[in-house]
């Protein structure tokens, strides 16, 4: 059976059958006659693959970090009525998603709360740091970062304070996700951006490092949102206690680089893992430095994952934030792409914050095929990703809001998904 799987907005890619280099759990391939020339292990894990990938043949949308016929973002997905959650306010607060005192095992959870509808915004006070979220209708969001242990917080709500709890300890799960940034021989990890903006490997590091934060707790809340605890993968973190983003200097010079096919970027960075500390408790997540946009044509691109490897582009990078204080303007920018310069990977919608919400969400889309998750007919392993954004916002540009949990649309586990991340060793029971 032969399936030809989109892994980006400009082409489709085909796999090569370099089986002993590549993880190949629920890769985005080309699925041919490779079968009978591998090992047993591999036989299994092309099973597992095809096994998965039914699901893409009843949506005609088989394989690929990307879906040949993705649904419009606008398109209804089934109704989140597992969770009510906490919906009682007392003194002018409900901490909807949270219970006081909860202890979770990721830093950055994002509070859901209920408030009173005439006030416009909430304060909240958390080791030494203000926070300020918008209130809509009654309605607020706010991902807060944590420290490690007890995080006692002051919400104030109008003229009325309330104290909250929620404590922080570090999963001790082994299993862990690292986040990559990939290299060119020839140079530092420059990645596409406008002319006189820092672009350098730095940046790109610090970038990656909130994208890091915001995927581990999206993962947790849409698994909450599915109706469980806030179940998430760990994160390996440097030694200040933020997401480790480790630099990988592949073996070729950016102009080789540029010559690749997806499916040879792949196999190449896996390659260059197995030879370099290759951890079989650890998932990689890598992001490469040196995709390129240039007389309108994409190049050092894929959307690709399975195994122990996730592969992605770096062009939504320069629409990212460099801090978790930039994540509210970075999902607001209605700066336009400008497609003499970059491309437009958004599913049409042509702006900043668009970029910045499918490039994170697809980043998880490939994370989730390591997983072992194939795609589904809704959620983040559809075209749910386009959607990642709505998890930490009340606005939208072009939407009405807030947008509630109800308006989260694609932001979702399929329940398909949930099944597998419920017995799966890399998310904490």
């Amino acid at each position: 059976m032969k399936m030809k799987m989109r892994v980006s907005t400009q082409r489709a890619i085909k796999s090569s059958p370099q089986a002993i280099l590549n993880p190949i759990w629920n890769r985005e391939v080309n699925l041919s006659s490779h079968v009978g020339a591998v090992t047993v292990e591999q036989k299994h894990r092309y099973a597992v693959c095809l096994c998965g990938l039914l699901v893409s043949l009843v949506l005609a949308a088989c394989g690929g970090g990307r879906i040949d016929a993705p649904t419009n973002v606008t398109t209804a997905v089934p109704e989140v009525t597992n969770v009510t959650g906490n919906t009682t306010l007392v003194n002018g607060l409900a901490i909807n998603n949270f219970t006081n005192n909860e202890t979770i095992s990721y830093p950055l959870p994002i509070l859901y709360g209920l408030t009173n509808p005439d006030l416009s915004a909430v304060q909240v006070a958390l080791n030494g740091q203000s926070y300020q979220a918008e209130v809509v209708s009654g309605v607020f969001k706010l991902p807060i970062l944590l420290r490690a242990g007890v995080n006692e917080m002051t919400i104030t709500t109008g003229t009325t304070s309330n104290r909250f709890t929620l404590n922080y300890q570090a999963s001790a799960n082994p299993k862990k996700v690292k986040m990559m940034v990939a290299i060119p021989a020839d140079e530092e990890g420059r990645f596409l951006a406008e002319p006189g903006v820092d672009n350098g490997l730095e940046i790109a590091k610090q970038k990656l490092k909130v994208q890091a934060w915001l995927m581990q707790s999206a993962t947790a809340e849409m698994m909450y949102k599915a109706g469980r605890s806030h179940m998430t993968y760990n994160l390996m973190m440097d030694a200040d206690g933020t997401p480790l983003v480790e630099t990988l200097r592949l073996p070729l010079s950016k102009a080789e680089l540029l010559k690749k096919t997806g499916n040879e970027l792949y196999d190449l960075i896996a390659a260059t893992i197995r030879a370099n500390a290759y951890d079989a408790n650890v998932k990689y997540m890598v992001t490469m430095s040196f995709s390129s946009y240039i007389d309108g044509q994409v190049t050092g691109h894929t959307a690709l994952g399975g195994g122990y490897l996730g592969v992605f582009g770096s062009l939504h990078l320069h629409t990212c934030p460099t801090s978790l204080s930039q994540v509210n303007s970075a999902f607001m920018n209605t700066q336009a792409i400008d497609t003499k310069f970059f491309p437009d990977d958004s599913n049409g919608r042509m702006a900043y914050w668009a970029n910045c919400a499918t490039g994170m969400g697809a980043s998880l889309h490939e994370l989730g095929h390591t997983f072992d998750l194939p795609h589904t007919p809704t959620g983040i392993m559809s075209r749910g990703f386009d959607n990642f954004n709505r998890l930490f916002m009340l606005r939208e540009p072009a939407v009405v809001p807030p947008l509630t949990r109800d308006k989260e649309a694609g932001a979702i586990w399929d329940p398909a998904s949930v099944t597998i991340l419920l017995t799966s060793e890399w998310i904490k029971k």
